[in-house]
């Protein structure tokens, strides 16, 4: 069915205001998206530390090189005696440089330098270039300042055991990186607190030297709480008094420096997580605004500049991964995985001694609803906080758990491993999703409209008695569509949007971009022409195991993406290799593959990290932290969904090497 059978999620019940179409502006932006493959963004001026130093500290860098030239450092250090008089300015030239995360206002960045000296070798003057590195240990606490700490020839830099920044100065930052992260920052700060019910994000806050202020913002609804690193302003609205039918006039409040606004006129689900989220922004991303220029809440003041890409966002967008460290840490800090998974697993093993719940199999979904409620309580956090930790931390089965839906808890549900894969799909929709999306797409309406599917329990399922049971309190899923809800209800895919976008992007604070996220969802049956049985026999043919090999493997994927098949030409020039090269993955199992080739062709197919780790393994590599493909990690789970050519360039931008795609 087409992309455009969109309609607002209704998660949290939470009610949209009248005015308000979200529906109708993306259907707009797919319809500009296929009469334009060009897509404009408008996105801030975000300094570059390559810049900043190129521009600002590159004089001092070439006066400390002449430094070490004239005390002999630098013939001790080559091994030859350099007899130049002076380096000259363009006998000097800046390449790569790494940064590493020392603290929160203090980090070291690794300077790759060309130099043209002229060296006594074998009693003549010789001129060559020579490859250096300089590392200079940068502090922000009063402005931008260096120090020169040692200096290196380039191939023998020294590893870092630091955390990695990109040229933003942000973090890079693993799963696992983040996970640590969050377990050594309450370390540092509380270390007593070990237990989820011992720890108080606003004790941890108070302890970071931040405080706490909560206001009810005007016209901010959706806006939960703001990091101020300095000095700034809000305009605050008290609630209506009693009798009056209109809001008193906003006020605006002075803001001081390293404060957190709760937002009292927003809702929540956790107001702990969301000062815990600013207590990472405050923490691991201040490096990041000490870098900019401007710092300050006032967006007339942003310097903006046009991007034009084809395909989605701007390719280096810090705010993006800030906020993933956000989100992900913060709910690592209120819940700690160290102690949350072993008492989760326990508890789950309990919940399955029984062979049956209320007539249902007790399958994981119910076993893992058991769990959720008895944490909860015993964490004293909301039971959704707890069923995403627990999905985050790779139990996928708990999503069939605690699904609160049309003001109640749906009976959970079980599904195949196959879906459980799918991140962002789901199999729950409320009514009021359900009638929206009914009403904006005529071939959703259709198809209900011939009665093959029926809205059941917080599903959409195939109308057959194999499925469906009627109760006093309408159409239920039967056991056996209870425990295996993917293989006869429809399925949905989260698409996130982000509304008033250019607002996220104020240097002097960090709103948390969950309060700027929508979730819609889009009916992913395309094919309109077979009956439901059909469909629904294609789909479990579809979601049956993958070959063992990898040239059948690739086939597979190949021959049953969803919007069509791929030729060999064209996944050719999607990966920018060539058509005999992929001939040769189809159709030799004996062959030695190329790795670089094998990530390639895994974006080129958009294929989500999981499956492409699992076409890696097929292949024979492995996906590693560490070593020379250190950054495969990275790129396959950040960039799958971006072109080549935008990787390329990402690999480029973060020092690391290009894909080599050009095979012998």
């Amino acid at each position: 069915m087409n992309q455009a059978l969109m309609e607002y999620a209704d998660w949290a019940a939470e009610e949209t205001a009248a005015a308000e179409d979200p529906v109708a502006e993306m259907l707009r932006a797919r319809k500009d998206e296929a009469d334009c493959a060009l897509k404009t963004w408008l996105v801030p001026v975000a300094d570059d530390i390559r810049v900043c130093i190129r521009d600002k500290f590159f004089p001092r860098i070439l006066q400390e090189m002449n430094l070490r030239l004239v005390n002999g450092d630098l013939s001790a250090l080559l091994g030859l005696p350099v007899v130049s008089e002076k380096i000259a300015l363009n006998n000097l030239e800046m390449g790569n440089i790494t940064c590493w995360r020392l603290n929160r206002t203090d980090f070291l960045a690794d300077v790759d330098l060309d130099a043209d000296l002229t060296v006594e070798k074998e009693g003549r003057d010789v001129s060559a270039r020579f490859r250096l590195c300089l590392s200079l240990w940068f502090t922000t606490e009063e402005g931008f300042d260096f120090e020169v700490q040692e200096m290196h020839r380039a191939e023998d830099r020294p590893d870092r055991s630091f955390w990695k920044l990109d040229r933003f100065l942000v973090p890079v930052l693993r799963e696992d990186e983040i996970e640590a992260g969050a377990d050594r920052l309450w370390e540092n700060c509380l270390p007593g607190k070990k237990e989820p019910q011992e720890r108080d994000a606003r004790e941890l806050a108070e302890k970071l030297g931040l405080q706490i202020m909560e206001l009810r913002l005007s016209c901010q609804n959706r806006t939960r709480s703001i990091l101020f690193f300095r000095e700034g302003s809000v305009q605050t609205q008290e609630e209506k008094a009693a009798g009056e039918t209109e809001f008193p006039l906003p006020v605006t409040r002075l803001i001081p420096a390293n404060t957190i606004v709760i937002n009292t006129a927003a809702r929540s689900e956790c107001r702990e997580l969301d000062i815990l989220h600013e207590c990472i922004h405050y923490e691991w991303h201040l490096l990041f605004y000490r870098l900019q220029k401007l710092m300050s809440t006032n967006p007339a003041e942003i310097r903006y500049r046009t991007v034009r890409n084809s395909v989605g966002r701007p390719a280096s967008d810090p705010i993006r991964f800030m906020e993933h460290q956000a989100r992900c840490g913060s709910i690592a800090l209120l819940l700690p995985q160290g102690r949350v998974r072993p008492r989760a697993w326990r508890l789950f093993q309990q919940a399955s001694a029984n062979p049956a719940v209320n007539n249902y199999q007790n399958h994981p979904g119910f076993r893992w609803d058991r769990v959720i409620r008895s944490l909860a309580e015993e964490y004293r956090v909301p039971r959704t906080t707890l069923r995403r930790r627990l999905v985050q931390m790779g139990h996928q089965a708990a999503r069939g758990a605690v699904n609160y839906v049309d003001g109640k808890y749906i009976t959970p549900f079980a599904f195949s491993e196959d879906h459980s894969a799918q991140g962002q799909a789901t199999l729950v929709i409320g009514r009021k999703a359900l009638a929206d999306l009914y009403h904006r797409s005529g071939e959703f309406r259709q198809l209900m409209s011939r009665g093959d599917f029926v809205y059941a329990d917080g599903h959409v399922c195939v109308n057959d008695p194999q499925f469906l049971r009627p109760t006093e309190e309408g159409a239920c899923l039967t056991p056996w569509a209870n425990a295996h809800a993917d293989a006869c209800c429809l399925r949905f895919e989260k698409v996130w949007l982000q509304e008033n976008e250019e607002s996220v992007w104020l240097f002097g604070t960090l709103n948390s971009s969950e309060d700027y996220i929508r979730e819609y969802d889009r009916f992913l049956d395309r094919r309109l022409s077979l009956t439901a049985r059909e469909r629904l026999a294609r789909r479990n043919r579809l979601m049956a195991s993958m070959p063992g090999g990898f040239p059948e493997a690739l086939v597979y994927l190949m021959e049953n993406r969803d919007e069509g098949a791929v030729t060999v030409e064209k996944l050719a020039a999607l990966a920018q290799v060539s058509a005999r090269t992929i001939y040769r993955y189809r159709d030799s199992r004996n062959s030695s593959y190329n790795a670089d080739t094998v990530v390639a062709l895994c974006i080129a197919l958009h294929l989500p990290p999981w499956l492409s780790r699992l076409m890696l393994d097929k292949a024979g590599f492995a996906v590693k932290s560490y070593g020379p493909r250190g950054y495969y990690g990275e790129i396959l789970d950040c960039c799958f969904m971006d072109t080549i050519p935008e990787v390329q360039e990402y690999l480029r931008s973060a020092g690391y090497p290009e894909l080599r795609l050009q095979e012998s």
